[in-house]
């Protein structure tokens, strides 16, 4: 019963140290309730799943969370273990036996996770309506949300997080038994940092600034890389996921070694600048510092490895977002595409539903086999194909309805451009086509470009390979044994509207089973191209031949886009709450560190105001050396997020980045706030 009570007295007296720990669980705990409270809501499960399960990425993040408590916890108490050794030390005069100590700790630890655990589970029911319609606004779904208390969740979450608490209290409790007394009244002792630099902290530092520098320059340089693995050691197309690996092992090993060595010598060589060293506090400034990086250095560079992963985990989320949507627009890039026997039927049904149509284009192309040689990782290779080839005023035509499509400008008759795939990244640097090449009957054409194809329906409306724009005077001289054409139709809000996307393919249905088959071989002969082609007629796929081309009638962008919206809108949702979880974290680690450190200190900065330094002089310097502690991990985590990015951008190609910024910002704004509360903290402590 004297342990409980001096248990909460403890607490009470010493909550303003423990509450950013206290803000951090009960917010990891409020996100984790919110996660596991819509992950049994079959009511909004069952309306928002219907093209994919969101209970399994909610579930996955909520796992995410409960390993990254458990690192913080674990952090966190020892912190507060080895900031009340001396206290500890007076317990065990004062004829505490160990045991009873340790209980102590161990019920101080597990009455505040309690109330963590209580305040967190309050205000994720009280938040749960907010959550809920952000999810559902992430992955657009046109629903309202109430508010969600599942007895199922509550329980889920009192047992995962008692489990955790139990088991860090037993830990802290039994690092506190293990304690000598001669150790406790040695934990205030302190380093005045100007330390002396070894030859090995030279030889380590360097080592480690040069890793992250050539870490850094790999990235940059990822898709050069990626081909040199390819060339010389013949991955066979693993160097996509080697070269990633290999990057982050030199980044992660470089990061350790320059907050363990090379910030010291950069310390070590500021002492050395004399005017600056000896100008106001500035000595004890860069002691200070020198004394919280070297007894840190470990925890510092863990935090800009795992905060950088952080950063890039979001950041990536938002790029793919956007690269998938990008996608769909190259993938689809109308509301609805229709050949010209369903064109009118397809533009009734949207009269009928009022729908507004906003453009629309028509594209035409002849189907025609090329010869055409291009070079790829060193290699020639030249083969005899069909090409979608359309005319210059007909791509013009269709580029104002796909304002992606690149501006085209063919000066000879017989100049062409040719489109293929989607990320012209892959087509500046690592495919390079001939200058010239056979087109059909025409013969020698000049290859003058190589464009990124966002003329779209490559999977439904047009026939399989790429495309090629011709000059109109090319277009018409041209023979093809092979024609065809489609509508493209632009209807406003199409992209967000289910319901017409439901009622139009319903009426539509039959045009789903419309398809044309197509077979044909071609070769090249005398200067040109000798085509011949079939189409198949009273076919199955059971029947098909070796070789055939598709392309259907009709086809409509909503399925496929709003499926990538939900997963990517779902994706990023996890990431960015799995975020601020982790740097607020990140953020309380290192503010606990600091005001730990202030306490040690406040008699060295008592001494200095005695000697008559401002209070104000001391306030600066106190903010400046609080500024390298947080915002050196920071940097170092945003440029590991920068250049892993590089690393995704030759994967995916480079998409719109708004939504990027929008949440790296974001989660840097909580980092600041941190750190102005912290150094106020500190300030009050050591300059009151």
């Amino acid at each position: 019963m004297m342990l409980s009570k001096l248990a909460f007295k403890n607490v009470k007296t010493q909550f303003s140290y423990y509450l950013m720990y206290f803000v951090s669980m009960a917010f990891s705990v409020m996100v984790y309730y919110s996660f596991v409270s819509m992950s049994f809501d079959e009511a909004l499960l069952t309306r928002a799943s219907n093209d994919m399960r969101i209970d399994a990425g909610l579930r996955s993040g909520s796992v995410m969370i409960i390993l990254f408590i458990i690192l913080f916890m674990f952090s966190a108490n020892s912190f507060f273990v080895k900031r009340r050794k001396r206290e500890i030390g007076l317990y065990n005069l004062l004829g505490m036996r160990k045991s009873q100590i340790g209980t102590l700790f161990f019920v101080e630890n597990m009455i505040l996770g309690i109330f963590a655990l209580i305040t967190g589970i309050l205000l994720g029911v009280v938040f749960s309506k907010l959550f809920a319609m952000l999810l559902l606004k992430a992955i657009q779904v046109p629903i309202s949300s109430s508010f969600i208390f599942s007895l199922e969740a509550m329980l889920n979450t009192i047992i995962v997080f008692m489990i955790i608490l139990g088991i860090v209290s037993i830990r802290t409790g039994a690092t506190v038994y293990r304690y000598k007394l001669i150790t406790l009244f040695k934990a205030d002792q302190q380093s005045d940092g100007n330390y002396q630099i070894k030859w090995y902290n030279w030889v380590f530092g360097l080592i480690g600034i040069s890793l992250l520098i050539t870490g850094y320059t790999l990235a940059k340089r990822f898709l050069d890389f990626m081909i040199w693995m390819e060339l010389t050691y013949n991955t066979q197309g693993m160097s996509m996921l080697i070269g990633p690996l290999l990057i982050l092992l030199i980044c992660v090993i470089g990061t350790y070694l320059t907050f363990g060595h090379f910030l010291a010598i950069v310390l070590f060589l500021v002492r050395k600048m004399k005017a600056h060293y000896y100008k106001d506090i500035n000595m004890v400034t860069t002691g200070n510092l020198s004394f919280h990086l070297k007894k840190n250095a470990m925890t510092f560079a863990t935090i800009a490895v795992l905060s950088g992963t952080a950063l890039a985990a979001i950041a990536g989320a938002a790029s793919v977002q956007s690269f998938t949507l990008e996608l769909s627009d190259s993938t689809n890039p109308a509301s609805y595409s229709v050949t010209t026997p369903y064109y009118k039927e397809v533009k009734q049904v949207l009269k009928e539903e009022k729908a507004e149509i906003l453009n629309e284009a028509t594209l035409n192309f002849k189907y025609v086999g090329a010869k055409i040689g291009y070079t790829i990782n060193g290699e020639h290779e030249e083969e005899d194909s069909f090409y979608n080839v359309m005319s210059l005023s007909n791509y013009k035509e269709v580029q104002k309805l796909i304002p992606k499509a690149k501006p085209i400008e063919l000066k000879e008759e017989k100049d062409v451009v040719i489109l293929g795939g989607s990320n012209q990244v892959y087509l500046d640097q690592v495919v390079t086509f001939d200058k010239a090449g056979t087109l059909g009957t025409i013969g020698k054409v000049n290859i003058i470009e190589a464009q990124a194809d966002y003329l779209g329906n490559v999977r439904d409306m047009r026939l399989s390979y790429n495309a090629i724009v011709v000059t109109d005077a090319l277009y018409q001289k041209l023979n093809a044994k092979y024609s065809y054409d489609y509508h493209l139709i632009n209807v406003k809000g199409a992209d967000e509207n289910e319901t017409l996307a439901k009622t139009s393919l319903k009426k539509l249905n039959h045009l789903s089973d419309k398809k044309s088959y197509i077979i044909g071989n071609t070769v090249y002969k005398n200067g040109n191209m000798v085509d011949e082609v079939k189409e198949l007629e009273q076919v199955t796929e059971d029947t098909l031949p070796k070789g055939y081309s598709k392309r259907d009638a009709f086809s409509i962008r909503y399925p496929y886009h709003n499926s990538l919206v939900k997963s990517t809108g779902l994706l990023i949702y996890v990431a960015v709450f799995l975020g601020m979880v982790f740097m607020i974290a990140t953020g309380s680690i290192i503010t606990l560190k600091q005001l730990s450190e202030a306490e040690d200190e406040t008699s060295r900065y008592s001494m200095l105001r005695k000697l008559g330094t401002p209070r104000q002089m001391i306030k600066r310097s106190i903010y400046k050396q609080n500024f390298i502690v947080f915002f050196a991990p920071l940097l170092v985590s945003l440029l590991h997020a920068y250049f892993a990015l590089q690393v995704l951008f030759v994967l995916i190609g480079k998409p719109t980045l708004l939504l990027t910024y929008i949440s790296v910002a974001f989660l840097i704004i909580i980092y600041v706030a941190f750190y102005f509360a912290t150094s106020s903290s500190y300030n009050k402590i050591v300059n009151s």
